[in-house]
């Protein structure tokens, strides 16, 4: 993309975070690529929690512009937009839409791979690489253009077919997990979330279908953005409606049983610590990051009869990169887990 023109959509989609002490912070300055990378991305979002253990564990500097992805109230109870809404932010993320994704996503699977479901675009994260001029709104897609441009001799996606083939097999499988639905659905029988998690997920629906209607109608000259939110307003309508539905919360949490079934079965077969090589790859730190989501929502129980997962489990969660932008961001940006505690968390390690 033209210079002017990728510098132009960043600066507007910088103006959607509404602290300016959020945006374009400078993460691990001591890092490579100075001035080659800028992340928009949520302390709380499961995809962006990939990305940036992937940026950290890689040792890459980068901008971090962070925004607010829930709705919330100003002093006088008005609903307020989350950031990732923002027109201009919406405009930025479009841009790095590509063909072979198939359109903006307007249904609602529990996933949020854009590669199986289409482009979100008021979601997070979206990548900017200032060298190449690509905006990257997919987070596999994201991280396996980092670690590739970075180069190095500590990869996360190895160099040998056999072993690229495992890792993208397992990218694919964290990547197909239903992440959000079980983290807004409501589960019929054993719902495990917080309390403070499952009583903010009651209304989050309504705020999300509130605040759309209102930015298609302001944007309403708009096309390319109000198609966008349209797509998402369809998406979400149709989250609302499985939200309490027993059949689809049901089948999400055997999806996410059969996956971790699968890990341990791979794990079996490993010849190494590791999963899919003799070091460390992009299928541990995806897997890392799906692993402490759900022991978050309470779903380590889903792999209590599995004897491999937890001792990989507290093997990923030791890494510096797991610690920093997966634990850490979890606890600071979401309700307090009884199951991901502090003092739990200090025996993990």
């Amino acid at each position: 993309m033209d210079r002017i023109r990728l510098n132009s959509l960043v600066s507007n989609a910088r103006a959607c975070i509404a602290d300016s002490k959020r945006a374009g912070v400078m993460r691990f300055s001591h890092g490579t690529e100075k001035g080659r990378f800028l992340l928009f991305h949520a302390a709380m979002s499961f995809c962006s929690q990939k990305v940036r253990a992937t940026l950290l564990q890689r040792g890459v500097a980068y901008e971090s512009n962070e925004m607010l992805i829930l709705a919330s109230r100003d002093r006088d109870g008005n609903l307020v937009a989350a950031e990732n809404y923002g027109a201009e932010y919406v405009r930025l993320r479009r841009s790095g839409q590509v063909s072979s994704v198939g359109g903006l996503a307007d249904g609602y699977s529990g996933m949020s791979s854009v590669s199986l479901c289409g482009l979100d675009a008021c979601a997070v994260p979206t990548l900017v690489d200032l060298d190449t001029g690509e905006v990257i709104v997919d987070s596999l897609r994201i991280c396996v253009h980092i670690d590739s441009a970075v180069g190095g001799s500590d990869p996360l996606i190895p160099i040998a077919d056999q072993d690229r083939q495992r890792v993208f097999r397992q990218l694919d499988a964290v990547d197909a997990t239903p992440h959000p639905g079980l983290l807004y659905g409501f589960h019929p029988h054993r719902d495990r979330r917080p309390q403070v998690l499952r009583d903010a997920m009651k209304t989050v629906y309504d705020e999300k279908l509130k605040t759309l209607a209102a930015l298609a109608a302001r944007h309403s000259t708009d096309p390319e953005v109000v198609e966008a939110y349209q797509a998402k307003i369809s998406k979400e309508s149709a989250g609302r409606a499985v939200q309490h539905d027993v059949v689809f919360q049901e089948a999400i949490r055997k999806a996410t049983r059969e996956r971790l079934v699968q890990l341990n079965l791979d794990l079996q077969q490993s010849t190494t610590d590791w999963l899919c090589s003799n070091s460390l790859s992009l299928a541990d730190i995806f897997w890392a990051v799906s692993l402490v989501r759900l022991r978050y929502l309470g779903l380590a129980v889903l792999w209590e009869d599995l004897p491999l997962v937890e001792p990989y489990y507290r093997m990923l969660t030791s890494l510096h990169s797991i610690r920093e932008e997966v634990i850490n961001a979890t606890m600071s940006s979401m309700p307090p887990s009884a199951y991901l505690s502090s003092e739990t968390t200090a025996r993990a390690f």
